[in-house]
C-alpha cells in the first residue's frame, strides 16, 4: 500500500507542472500586453509632437511605476528564454533607428512606440549596450532616445519587503542613483524628422549619467547582469521568476497591492468548507438514494425520483440560486424573508453565543449549500442507480442470491462496494469543479469567497492572482484524485493485493 501512495504522489508532480505551464503560457499570451497597456497610459500619441509630445521628464513617474509593476509580476521578462543579455551596441542603434519618426517604420506609429518601449523594458542587461550609444559622439541624434532608454532599465525597484529587509546604505545608494538617473533623463520629440532634442541642458545630463556609469561600483552591478548571460537565457525568464515566486510565496497582486496568497487566505477558507459540505452532503445523500432507487426499480417511487431528478439536474445553477433568491430570500408586503441575502452571518454574529452563532451560520449557508450540492447531488445519484442495477444482474450477485443471501446482504456487502468505484472516480474531480461553480453561488448570495476574488482578477487581468488561484484550484483537483486513489485500494482488493 505505501508503494502504492508513493507511486501516485510521485505522478502528481509532472501533472501538476504540466498544468502550470499551461496556465503560464494563456496568461503570457492574452491581450493586451505590457507594452499596450504602456501605449495607453504613458504619452497618448507621444511620438507624433504636438499636445501629446513626448516629454522624458514629464512621463517618467507613470512610466516608472509601470516598470515597478511588471517587475513585480516577472511580466518585463521573456516568457521561456531570455536573450536579451546578447544583445550589442550595433543592435541597440539599430531598434532605436527603427523607432524613429523617419525610420523605416515612419507610417506605423504603434509599431515605434513598441520598440521603443520594449526597449524600456530591457532591464539590467541592456544598460551597456545602450551607454555605449550615449557615449558615442557619432550617434549624437539618437543620445535622448538612449539616455531615456538607459534611465529605465538601470531604475531599481524596490518593494515593501526591500525596504525592511535591506542595509539602510544599500537603500540609500539606490535611492539617490534612481534620483539621478530621473534627473538626467533628456526631452526630446519623434516627429516626421526623426529624433529632435529640446532640452537645453541636454549636454550636462549626458556627461552625467556617464560619470554615474564611470563609478566602479555601479558599472561592475551592471557588468556583472552581462556576465551571466548565458545562465540567465533560461533562468531569468518570467517562467522560471513565476515559479520562484509560486515556491516562495512572492507573486504580487497589483489591484489589490498586496501579496497574492495573503489575498487569498482572506477568502479560501470561506469557499473551501462550502464546498467541502456540499461535497459531503451531495455524494452521500448520492448514494442513499441511488441505493433506494435502484432497490425500487420500475416501481412509481423510481420514475418519481427519476423525472424529478432529470428536471433538477436540467436547470442550471444560477436560475436555481436566483428563484431560491426571489422566493425565500426578498421581504414582501405579506412576510418577511425566510433567510438572509447576502453573507454568511450576520453583522453581529461574533459577539453571539457559541451555539447562536452556529445556528446563525447555517441560517445563512442553508441556500448556497443547496444550490451547490443539487446539481451534484442529481447526476452523482443517477450514476449509482445505474451502476448498482448493473452489479444487481452481475453473475455474482446471482450466484450469492443462489447461496441464500438475504437481499440487503447481497446489495450492502457485495453489490455497493463494487457500484462506489465510479463513484469514487467522479468525486475525485468534485472539489475542483465546485470551486469553480461557487463562483456563481457568490455572486448570487454575496458571499466574499475565492470565486469573487478569480472574477475580479479575471476582470483586472491581474495575472498573478489568477495563477495563485488556479495553483489553489489544480492543487485541489489532484489532491481530490490522490484521495480517490487511495479509496480505489479501499474498495478494491485487486489493488491492494497487487501493491502489497
Amino acid at each position: 500500500m505505501t508503494a502504492y501512495i508513493i507511486r501516485r504522489l510521485l505522478l502528481m508532480i509532472p501533472t501538476f507542472i504540466g498544468i502550470l505551464i499551461i496556465n503560464f503560457a494563456v496568461l503570457r499570451l492574452q491581450g493586451p500586453t505590457l507594452v499596450d497597456q504602456m501605449q495607453a497610459g504613458v504619452g497618448k500619441g507621444g511620438g507624433e509632437g504636438g499636445p501629446g509630445e513626448r516629454k522624458a521628464q514629464g512621463a517618467a513617474k507613470d512610466v516608472e511605476n509601470y516598470i515597478d509593476r511588471f517587475r513585480r509580476s516577472g511580466l518585463d521578462l521573456p516568457a521561456l528564454i531570455n536573450l536579451r543579455g546578447f544583445t550589442g551596441r550595433d543592435e541597440v542603434v539599430a531598434r532605436l533607428r527603427d523607432s524613429a519618426g523617419d525610420g523605416p517604420n515612419r507610417e506605423r506609429p504603434s509599431t515605434r512606440n513598441g520598440i521603443e518601449k520594449d526597449l524600456w523594458l530591457g532591464g539590467p542587461q541592456l544598460v551597456e549596450p545602450l551607454l555605449a550609444v550615449v557615449a558615442d559622439d557619432g550617434l549624437a541624434t539618437l543620445h535622448a532616445p538612449a539616455a531615456l532608454a538607459l534611465s529605465y532599465c538601470a531604475y531599481v525597484t524596490v518593494t515593501a519587503r526591500d525596504l525592511a529587509r535591506m542595509p539602510a546604505q544599500r537603500l540609500n545608494q539606490i535611492q539617490e542613483r534612481n534620483e539621478r538617473l530621473r534627473n538626467d533623463r533628456i526631452r526630446y520629440t519623434n516627429t516626421a524628422q526623426g529624433f529632435a532634442t529640446v532640452d537645453p541642458e541636454a549636454t550636462a545630463k549626458r556627461a552625467d549619467l556617464l560619470a554615474l556609469f564611470a563609478v566602479p561600483g555601479t558599472h561592475a552591478e551592471f557588468t556583472a547582469a552581462r556576465a551571466t548571460r548565458w545562465s540567465d537565457s533560461l533562468v531569468r525568464t518570467g517562467f522560471c521568476d513565476f515559479m520562484a515566486k509560486l515556491f516562495t510565496a512572492q507573486l504580487y497582486s497589483e489591484s489589490r497591492k498586496d501579496y497574492v496568497f495573503s489575498v487569498i487566505a482572506d477568502r479560501w477558507y470561506v469557499t473551501f468548507w462550502l464546498n467541502t459540505i456540499s461535497i459531503v452532503i451531495a455524494w452521500a445523500g448520492s448514494v442513499l438514494l441511488g441505493i433506494r432507487s435502484a432497490r425500487r426499480s420500475g416501481s412509481l417511487e423510481d420514475r418519481v425520483t427519476t423525472s424529478a431528478l432529470f428536471l433538477a439536474w436540467s436547470m442550471p445553477s444560477m436560475f436555481f440560486g436566483t428563484l431560491l433568491l426571489y422566493y425565500f430570500c426578498t421581504d414582501t408586503s405579506g412576510s418577511k424573508a425566510w433567510f438572509p441575502n447576502r453573507g454568511l452571518s450576520s453583522d453581529d454574529a461574533l459577539w453571539l453565543p457559541t451555539g447562536q452563532y452556529l445556528l446563525d451560520l447555517l441560517w445563512h449557508a442553508f441556500l448556497p449549500l443547496v444550490v451547490l450540492s443539487y446539481n451534484s447531488f442529481t447526476a452523482l445519484s443517477r450514476y449509482m442507480r445505474a451502476n448498482l442495477l448493473e452489479q444487481l444482474d452481475a453473475d455474482y450477485v446471482r450466484s450469492a442470491r443462489a447461496k441464500g443471501c438475504g437481499d440487503d446482504a447481497v446489495v450492502y456487502r457485495h453489490a455497493v462496494g463494487n457500484s462506489l468505484i465510479t463513484m469514487i472516480t467522479l468525486a475525485g474531480g468534485l472539489l475542483a469543479d465546485l470551486f469553480s461553480g461557487a463562483l456563481i453561488v457568490e455572486l448570487i448570495f454575496s458571499i466574499p469567497g475565492l470565486g469573487w476574488l478569480m472574477l475580479d482578477a479575471a476582470i483586472q487581468q491581474d495575472g498573478p492572482l489568477l495563477m495563485g488561484s488556479t495553483v489553489i484550484t489544480v492543487s485541489l483537483l489532484l489532491v481530490g484524485i490522490l484521495i480517490s486513489d487511495l479509496l480505489y485500494a479501499v474498495v478494491d482488493p485487486r489493488i491492494r493485493g497487487r501493491y502489497a
